[in-house]
């Protein structure tokens, strides 16, 4: 099976709805979205590798950051994160907790074990999860913890940003450029 082509989005149109009548996405009709709105990718030269096993998630993420000019490494499991992160040293990480074969508290602590510099790659634990151990132990390595449903999407770019020290997306017309 090919590869899906990075540079293609498909987005679920929903059809036209009575008035007042919420709109439900159809699965029978989608646009792509053309390379150029991937134009700016890496602009600001960091990399972002995104740890998250919901497709929808990470791939909102991933335009996101991308149209912000980050290249992304997206992964869908913990085992995969762990090792992207140890081949591709990405400028920062923002990791799931519940993730398949290692949660993203567990790839913190192999990355440890293998006595990972966290002060070189700043991780945003970004996850559904609002439990008080979760957030101790991920603070415990120095990881920003960060639950899905507090924050928009512009507002975790924004930490993003900050955390790479560059401007914040929406201070400035020009976003994650410092």
């Amino acid at each position: 099976m090919p590869e899906p082509n990075p540079t293609s989005v498909k987005v679920s149109v929903a059809p036209a709805s009575p008035a007042g009548a919420p709109k439900v996405p159809s699965a029978n009709a989608s646009i792509s979205a053309s390379a150029s709105a991937n134009a700016g990718a890496n602009a600001n030269g960091k990399t972002v590798l995104i740890a998250e096993d919901d497709p929808f998630i990470s791939r909102m993420y991933q335009i996101k950051l991308e149209g912000a000019g980050f290249q992304v490494i997206v992964k869908n499991n913990g085992r995969d994160a762990f090792e992207a992160i140890k081949a591709s040293a990405p400028s920062l990480a923002v990791l799931d907790i519940n993730m398949p074969e290692l949660s993203g508290l567990d790839v913190l602590s192999a990355l440890q074990g293998d006595n990972f510099d966290f002060a070189s790659m700043p991780v945003i634990v970004l996850t559904n999860s609002s439990e008080l151990s979760d957030r101790n132990k991920a603070r415990s390595f120095g990881a920003e913890y960060l639950v899905k449903a507090e924050l928009t999407p512009r507002q975790v770019l924004d930490m993003i940003s900050s955390k790479l020290g560059l401007e914040p997306a929406s201070s400035s017309g020009k976003p994650g450029h410092a």
